[in-house]
């Protein structure tokens, strides 16, 4: 017998939880029960009701490695007091957390209504995630199922079921498609210099909008692809955040004699990868650009320190990093 053959499949229907005698705090506790059930991986309560010091109190706190999670939840339709609340305690929590990276999560059974235009604009500039979480019986069973109808592009969510329930699961054969011959050619010769160079990565073809070179779970280099090579996008060095650090000044003057631009790009995935540049397939050739690949590979180890702390042979940078007011 096959796998498939042991599947039994049942008629349901599609049920809200207040029917069923549930209301937002069963919700909310069965949520914190266990975290997989959203959707986002393996995430780890931080804090259940979250006391806010100009008044109410956030549905839970998450946290998965550096990135902490403000989810909001609520039964029924989205409505503007929950969607303003869940932006109110993730701006909150980005002073008082000050050196993590923030998402806000917004968890409704259904996000169709009045408010998913503002949702979906909003989501063009803030970390926002909005999930469906709906409810579908059969006999005296209810399965719940989590779906991602809103997402800031810039958070990288492959590796997490919600991946797939976005809508913008990818293969490879979809990107060599899609992609000139000399765009395909740059995301092979990346690949390559990178496994020759910096050690084994894996190509994440799944997210809509770019290719994703991971460590592990971690994207070291999402590849958004031009006509003739990738905007690519890369940790600091420094593991800065937030402010352009000694490491990304030093490499930016560096890349400036070869006529290469870095940007500082700070939401750039909830701020884990704000150094971006513009590259072609020669660039990779350039000792520069490689150094700069090196050390933002190097950055993303669990045991990694600033690069600059241990680059005295850059004077610049090295100064900079020891007398940073000058």
């Amino acid at each position: 017998m096959s796998p498939a053959d042991e599947v039994r499949i049942h008629s349901g229907q599609l049920v809200l939880l207040n029917s069923i005698g549930r209301n937002e705090h069963w919700l909310q506790d069965w949520l914190a029960e266990d975290m997989s059930r959203l959707g986002l991986g393996s995430l780890k309560i931080v804090e259940q009701e979250q006391t806010q010091a100009g008044g109410g109190s956030l549905d839970l706190l998450a946290a998965s490695e550096d990135t902490y999670y403000s989810v909001e939840v609520q039964l029924g339709e989205v409505d503007a007091n929950h969607g303003f609340r869940v932006f109110d305690y993730w701006a909150r929590n980005r002073r008082r957390y000050a050196d993590k990276k923030h998402v806000a999560v917004l968890v409704a059974e259904s996000a169709s209504g009045r408010y998913r235009t503002a949702l979906e604009e909003l989501a063009e500039f803030v970390p926002l995630l909005v999930v469906e979480l709906r409810s579908w019986r059969g006999g005296d069973e209810v399965v719940m199922v989590s779906d991602l109808v809103i997402q800031n592009q810039n958070l990288d969510l492959s590796g997490t079921p919600l991946a797939v329930t976005a809508g913008a699961t990818r293969t490879e054969n979809d990107w060599r498609e899609s992609m000139t011959q000399d765009a395909w050619q740059f995301k092979q010769l990346f690949v390559g210099w990178a496994q020759q160079n910096v050690g084994s990565v894996f190509v994440d073809y799944s997210p809509k909008s770019y290719v994703g070179i991971r460590v592990g779970r971690r994207v070291w280099a999402p590849l958004w692809p031009r006509k003739d090579g990738a905007y690519v996008y890369l940790p600091d060095p420094d593991h800065s955040r937030d402010e352009e650090s000694p490491a990304f000044n030093h490499f930016r003057d560096l890349l400036e004699e070869s006529g290469i631009s870095l940007s500082w790009t700070q939401n750039y995935n909830a701020g884990a990868n704000p150094i971006s540049l513009r590259l072609r397939a020669t660039d990779l050739q350039n000792p520069s650009v490689q150094k700069l690949l090196i050390a933002t590979h190097g950055a993303i180890a669990s045991d990694s320190v600033p690069w600059s702390s241990v680059n005295p042979q850059e004077p610049e940078a090295f100064e900079a990093m020891e007398h940073p007011q000058r």
